[in-house]
């Protein structure tokens, strides 16, 4: 049986969460990002995108284009926390809810519509929407379908607060004649090219790939694309939600960028705000980890997408956010080399329970380890033999005296 699985998707969220914030913004060109030069717009309001201004653009650029153009920073920390109650709303829906960046999350409702549906799908999804807005003032658009590639499409297609339900046999009438550049997983580096040899919508893409189309140039810009594309396109693809295990070892999120960018500070901002989340996910498990990890997925024309992972350790397991971010900071000077990149992500790895994690006396500590143990032993037996307790190692002598201020 088809699973029904939603991809919720929160509509112009950065500016979403100003405009609750400041509603004097409301219905103003509004764009979320950094200034300068080097200024990247990480989202921008719709007012905005009516001018040509989008995500990933230089904020020079969007300035030149709207002159009115009201520019903020981001303010992840509040992102952030807008962002756990937009996942804690869809779990008073269903269980299965993965969470695929700040503000868009995949949900499987399979069995809760069965439950709580009542046989009309568009009642159980507006519930979704106006309960949201109702907690948050937050507005979500949804696309339903039977995997998640084509629930992430039907996402895209009405936009702010729309709903888009796509079955198997409605894939030609509601997919194919939409622009090729809508294609998920399509860069805007790739969709011009394939204009170039006549595919202007998704359906000429499907119909090439099905007649085995031996265009050398259409071979070269999909490669080993090619088969994904026609199970996505007739609903074969991956049906399957990215559950954490109960008991998880690792704890990760990655973002595909709209557009390719070669930016550290935007690209930074995205795995800063990843690793909030999953920090803050980590230490509502009561876990800690000992090591971090970053992706690196390739963009630009003339690449092959290759996918580069560094992973680095601490000398011990550690849950303090400041820490594990400013880590993770300095691991994204060290490794990003201004590759153009079309996704980044961030792992926290070696996890481990709290409350049942032994001291890792590792081969640096091992003997700062035995010698204040053979120092406690020898306090111990003094004070048994003077029958008080008298006598304190430096540092608990120095916690007495902090104790007494």
């Amino acid at each position: 049986m088809s699973r029904i699985i939603l991809h919720v998707d929160l509509n112009a969220f950065f500016v979403r969460c100003e405009e609750i914030k400041n509603p004097s913004l409301i219905n103003k060109p509004v764009a979320v990002g950094g200034t300068g030069r080097k200024g990247i717009v990480s989202t921008c309001s719709y007012k905005a995108r009516s001018y040509g201004i989008h995500s990933g653009m230089p904020m020079f650029q969007a300035q030149a284009l709207c002159k009115e153009l009201i520019i903020l920073p981001c303010d992840f920390k509040y992102y952030n926390l807008m962002s756990r109650e937009f996942v804690h709303h869809l779990k008073q829906f269903t269980p299965l809810v993965e969470q695929a960046s700040i503000d868009e999350c995949y949900m499987d409702i399979t069995e809760s519509f069965k439950k709580y549906g009542n046989n009309n799908i568009n009642e159980y999804l507006k519930n979704i929407q106006v309960g949201l807005y109702n907690k948050t003032k937050l507005y979500c658009s949804i696309g339903v379908a039977s995997t998640k590639f084509l629930a992430k499409m039907g996402s895209d297609i009405k936009k702010p607060n729309g709903i888009t339900i796509i079955r198997k046999k409605d894939i030609p009438s509601i997919i194919f004649p939409l622009p090729i550049k809508d294609y998920y997983g399509i860069g805007n580096k790739t969709y011009p090219k394939l204009q170039n040899i006549g595919i202007n919508t998704i359906g000429d893409l499907y119909y090439r790939i099905k007649k085995n189309d031996p265009n050398d140039l259409l071979n070269n810009y999909l490669m080993n694309f090619k088969d994904n594309i026609i199970l996505c396109l007739e609903g074969k693809s991956d049906d399957k939600l990215n559950l954490n295990d109960f008991d998880p070892k690792s704890i990760g999120r990655t973002t595909t960028f709209d557009y390719d960018s070669d930016n550290i500070d935007f690209i930074k901002n995205m795995i800063l705000s990843q690793a909030s989340i999953i920090i803050d996910e980590m230490k509502n498990k009561n876990k800690v980890c000992k090591t971090i990890q970053l992706v690196y997925k390739e963009g630009g024309q003339d690449s092959d997408f290759k996918t580069k992972t560094f992973a680095k350790s601490f000398n011990e397991f550690s849950d303090d956010k400041e820490f594990i971010t400013k880590k993770i900071s300095q691991f994204v000077d060290e490794t990003y080399d201004f590759t153009l990149l079309r996704m980044a992500g961030v792992t926290l790895k070696n996890l481990k329970d709290k409350e049942k994690l032994d001291v890792q006396m590792t081969f640096d500590n091992y003997e700062k380890y035995e010698s204040e143990s053979k120092v406690q032993l020898l306090i111990n037996d003094l004070n048994r033999k003077a029958n008080k307790d008298l006598f304190f190692s430096g540092s608990k002598l120095k916690e007495r005296k902090n104790g007494d201020k």
